[in-house]
C-alpha cells in the first residue's frame, strides 16, 4: 500500500479516534449501520439473514473476525477503491484508498449468537527505526492499571487482564507491518512496572520483541511473543499473552516484525504499575487471603509457632519464598516454584515472631494464602516433656479439661512425637480422686503415661504406662489434689521422623476423652476468722440489717400518710363541689386539681362506703343490690385531660362474692355512643368499656372515666362473673351531663 505523508497519517488517526467513540446500533432484520464498537453480538434465528453496514476510512485497513458454530459471513463492497482479503474461514481484512461503505451479510442455519470483532483505522506504523537510548521518540499512549484487580478478573480463571472490547481505546493498539520494515512502539515505564501484551488478531504471523532503554543503555528483554496467521482472540481471550518487567526507570521499545509480505495486527497493551508491598498484618489468615500482582511482591503477615502456612497457586506457576522473623532477625527462606494448581505448606520455627511472603520472577501471579493452627486443645502446643522441678513455670503446658473432650495432634512435620498435659484437680486435703483418659484416633505405635505428683516436693508418688489393647487405648490413676501430668507419645519416635524437619507430612490427630470421679473428699479445711474479719463482719451485718429495714420504714410512712390523707378527705365533705369552687375562684388550676383528684381516689377507697360517698358529694346516682353497690358523679368538663371529654367519677363496692372478668360499660341511651378516652387509675379500656381487676368481697374502688361523645346522658352498668356465674348490674337512672 506504500507510505503516506505524515500530515495525512495524523488526520487519519484523528478521524479514527473520533470513530472509536461512536456507539454501535444493534443488528436487526434490515440493513443497519455498525459503528466503531470493537465487539458486536448478533443474535440470529435459524435461516435468518442480517445485513450490517460498516464504513472503512480512507487510506486505512479494517480487520473483521467472527466466532460462531454454523454461521456464514460474506463481506461485500461495490467500490473499486476497496480490496477485501480472506485470512482463513473467519477473518477478513478490507483496505480502502477512499472512504468506503461495505456490507456484511450474516446468516446461520441454527439459532445462535455471532461474536463479530471489528478493528478500524489500521495503518502502517509511524516509527520504523528503533530509537537509540536517550534520543527523543514519539511516545505511544498506553492504558495503565493502578491496582491489579482493576484489570484482572479472578473469576475468569485466567490471569491475563480482562478488558472489555468497548473500553478506552488506549487499551487497544494495532498496525500494519511489512517484511522489509519493522514497526516500533515506545512506552514509558518506571522500575518494576510490567507491560502486558495480549494479541487480539493478526492476518499473518507477527513477532514482538521487547527492548528496555534508559538514557544511556539498552537491553533486549527475555520472552518473545508471536501470533499465528489468521489469529483471533474470540473464544480464546487472553490465551496468547506476554509480560515484560522494567528493570529500571526508562522506556519499553516494542519491535514488531513479520516474515510475510505484510500483516495486519491488533493487541491489547496494558501497563501494570509496580506494587512492592501488600500488608497482610491485619488479615485473619485463618479465613484465607488472596494476593494478585506482577513480577514481584513482599507481603508481611502475623505468624506464631503453632500455625502452618498454606500457599496455593491455582492459576499459574509462582516462585515463592517465606522468610521468618526470629529475635528481630529475618531468616531467609529458599525460593520455591509452586506449579499451577499446586500447594506449598510451610511450618514456623520455634519462637517465630512474624513472617513475610516474597514473590519473585513471576510475570503474573495469583496466590491463596491461609493458615491452620496445630496447637493442642486449640490453645498451646503441648511440650514433649514433663517439668521435673517445682520451680519451673508450667503455664506453657495446656490444662486437660476433665469434663470435656480435648482434641490435639502430633505434628510430625516438625518432629512433634509427644504431647504432655497438666491435670489440675481441686479438692480438700487428703482427698483422693480417680482420673481416666481414653484416646480416640489412629492408635498405631502409641502409648500413654500418667504421673501422680507430690505437691510439696515435686516427687513422683506413682506412675503408670499403658499401650493399646485391641482397638482401645486408655489409662487411669488415683491422684491427690493439685497438679499432675499426662502424656501421649509414640513408642518409637524415630520410626515416624525419618523425614526432614518442615517437610509436609500427614499429622496424627487424636481425641482425649477424660473421666473423673471423687473417691474420698478428704478433710474439710477450717480457718478461724481474724479480728478484722469479726469486726467488719459485725459492721456488715448491722449495715445490711439497716438496709433491710429501710423498705419497712418507707412502707410505714407511706401507709401513715395515706391514712392521714384519707382522714382529711373524709372531713372535707362534698369534695367535687370544693374542686369546682377553687377553679371558679382561681385558687387552683385544672392540672393541679386533676393531680389532687387522682390522689383522692386511692384515699377515699380506704374509707367506709358511706363515708366515701359523702366525701365526693351528694349530687350522685346510686344503685345497690344484695351483692353490689354503684355510685356515679358528673364532673366539670374543665377537669378533663382531653378537650371536649365528659369526666365522671364511678365508685364500685362489692358486698358479696368474688367478681372476675368485670367491666364497666357506659351506654348512651340516645344518639351516638361514647368512647372511653382516659381512665384514672390506669385500667384497660376499649370503646365504651373499662375492664376492672378481679374484685373480692369488701373491695372498694373509685375511678375517673373520661367519655368522648356528643350525647348528654349516660347509663352505667357493670358486667362480669360473680362466683363463676354471669352477673350484671345497671343503674335505674340516667346520669345527665352538665
Amino acid at each position: 500500500m506504500g507510505r503516506w505523508p505524515r500530515q495525512v497519517q495524523a488526520m487519519a488517526l484523528a478521524v479514527m479516534f473520533l470513530l472509536l467513540l461512536m456507539p454501535i446500533t444493534n443488528a436487526q432484520s434490515g440493513p443497519n449501520s455498525v459503528g466503531e464498537e470493537r465487539l458486536s453480538m448478533v443474535s440470529l434465528s435459524a435461516n435468518q439473514h442480517e445485513v450490517l453496514t460498516l464504513q472503512v476510512a480512507a487510506n486505512s485497513t479494517t480487520l473483521l473476525s467472527w466466532n460462531c458454530l454454523s454461521c456464514q459471513v460474506v463481506v461485500e463492497t461495490s467500490s473499486s477503491e476497496a480490496t477485501t482479503s480472506a485470512h482463513g474461514s473467519t477473518m477478513r481484512s478490507v483496505a480502502a484508498n477512499q472512504t468506503t461503505d461495505i456490507q456484511l451479510n450474516i446468516s446461520s442455519t441454527v439459532d445462535e449468537t455471532v461474536a463479530l470483532l471489528t478493528i478500524h483505522g489500521i495503518q502502517l506504523g509511524e516509527l520504523t527505526t528503533r530509537p537509540a537510548p536517550g534520543t527523543s521518540a514519539v511516545q505511544t499512549t498506553v492504558a495503565s492499571c493502578e491496582r491489579v484487580l482493576d484489570c484482572v478478573d479472578p473469576s475468569s480463571q485466567r490471569l491475563s487482564s480482562s478488558v472489555q472490547f468497548n473500553d478506552d481505546a488506549s487499551f487497544i493498539h494495532h498496525g500494519l507491518v511489512e517484511s522489509n520494515h519493522d514497526q516500533f512502539m515506545v512506552f514509558n515505564a518506571s522500575q518494576g512496572d510490567t507491560l502486558e501484551w495480549q494479541w487480539l488478531a493478526s492476518t499473518a504471523s507477527v513477532t514482538v520483541r521487547m527492548y528496555h532503554q534508559t538514557s544511556t543503555e539498552e537491553q533486549l528483554l527475555n520472552a518473545v511473543s508471536t501470533s499465528v496467521a489468521a489469529y483471533s482472540s474470540l473464544g480464546n481471550e487472553g490465551s496468547d499473552t506476554a509480560y515484560w518487567a522494567a528493570p529500571a526507570d526508562g522506556r519499553f521499545i516494542a519491535r514488531l516484525s513479520t516474515d510475510a509480505a505484510h500483516s495486519t495486527w491488533a493487541a491489547y497493551v496494558l501497563l501494570h504499575h509496580h506494587q512492592s508491598v501488600v500488608s497482610l498484618m491485619d488479615e485473619p489468615l485463618a479465613n484465607g487471603a488472596e494476593l494478585f500482582g506482577h513480577q514481584s511482591l513482599t507481603a508481611p503477615f502475623q505468624w506464631s509457632e503453632t500455625q502452618q502456612l498454606i500457599i496455593a497457586s491455582p492459576l499459574g506457576p509462582t516462585e515463592v519464598a517465606v522468610d521468618q522473623l526470629l529475635d528481630g532477625t529475618w531468616v531467609t527462606g529458599a525460593p520455591t516454584l509452586i506449579e499451577s494448581g499446586a500447594t506449598m505448606v510451610v511450618y514456623p520455627y520455634p519462637d517465630v515472631n512474624g513472617g513475610r511472603l516474597k514473590i519473585t520472577n513471576s510475570p503474573v501471579f495469583s496466590l491463596e494464602v491461609s493458615s491452620r493452627s496445630f496447637a493442642d486443645n486449640g490453645t498451646l502446643e503441648a511440650p514433649s516433656y514433663r517439668p521435673t522441678d517445682e520451680g519451673i513455670d508450667n503455664s506453657s503446658w495446656p490444662v486437660l479439661n476433665l469434663t470435656e473432650p480435648t482434641s490435639g495432634e502430633l505434628t510430625l512435620a516438625v518432629h512433634d512425637t509427644t504431647d504432655t498435659y497438666r491435670l489440675v484437680v481441686d479438692g480438700w486435703d487428703e482427698s483422693i480422686h480417680f482420673i481416666q483418659v481414653s484416646v480416640e484416633g489412629d492408635l498405631t505405635g502409641m502409648e500413654l503415661q500418667m504421673w501422680d505428683i507430690d505437691q510439696n516436693t515435686g516427687e513422683v508418688l506413682s506412675t503408670d504406662i499403658t499401650r493399646p489393647v485391641g482397638d482401645q487405648l486408655k489409662i487411669g490413676l488415683q491422684v491427690g489434689r493439685g497438679t499432675h501430668y499426662f502424656q501421649l507419645r509414640f513408642q518409637n519416635a524415630s520410626e515416624v521422623t525419618g523425614h526432614l524437619w518442615g517437610e509436609d507430612v500427614q499429622e496424627r490427630t487424636y481425641m482425649l476423652q477424660p473421666a473423673y470421679s471423687l473417691i474420698d473428699e478428704g478433710d474439710e479445711p477450717w480457718f478461724p476468722p481474724s479480728e478484722d474479719a469479726v469486726y467488719w463482719g459485725n459492721v456488715a451485718r448491722w449495715f445490711m440489717g439497716v438496709l433491710f429495714l429501710l423498705p419497712v420504714v418507707y412502707l410505714g410512712i407511706h401507709i401513715k400518710r395515706s391514712k392521714d390523707f384519707a382522714t382529711s378527705v373524709a372531713e372535707k365533705k362534698q369534695r367535687l363541689a370544693w374542686y369546682i369552687s377553687r377553679l371558679d375562684s382561681g385558687e387552683s388550676n385544672a392540672k393541679e386539681t386533676r393531680v389532687d383528684m387522682a390522689k383522692a381516689l386511692h384515699a377515699v377507697a380506704q374509707l367506709e362506703w358511706h363515708d366515701g360517698l359523702e366525701a365526693w358529694g351528694p349530687k350522685r346516682l346510686e344503685h345497690r343490690t344484695d351483692d353490689l353497690a354503684l355510685a356515679v358523679w358528673s364532673v366539670d368538663e374543665r377537669l378533663a385531660n382531653h378537650e371536649g371529654a365528659w369526666p365522671i367519677v364511678v365508685g364500685v363496692h362489692v358486698l358479696n362474692g368474688t367478681w372476675d372478668l368485670a367491666a364497666l360499660r357506659f351506654d348512651a341511651p340516645e344518639g351516638q355512643g361514647f368512647d372511653v378516652v382516659h381512665v384514672e387509675p390506669r385500667f384497660l379500656f376499649q370503646g365504651e368499656e373499662v375492664f376492672l381487676d378481679t374484685m373480692a368481697k369488701g373491695h372498694r374502688t373509685y375511678l375517673i372515666v373520661e367519655l368522648d361523645g356528643p350525647a348528654n346522658h349516660v347509663d352505667v352498668e357493670l358486667n362480669g362473673r360473680m362466683d363463676g356465674e354471669p352477673f350484671a348490674a345497671r343503674g335505674p337512672e340516667t346520669l345527665e351531663r352538665r
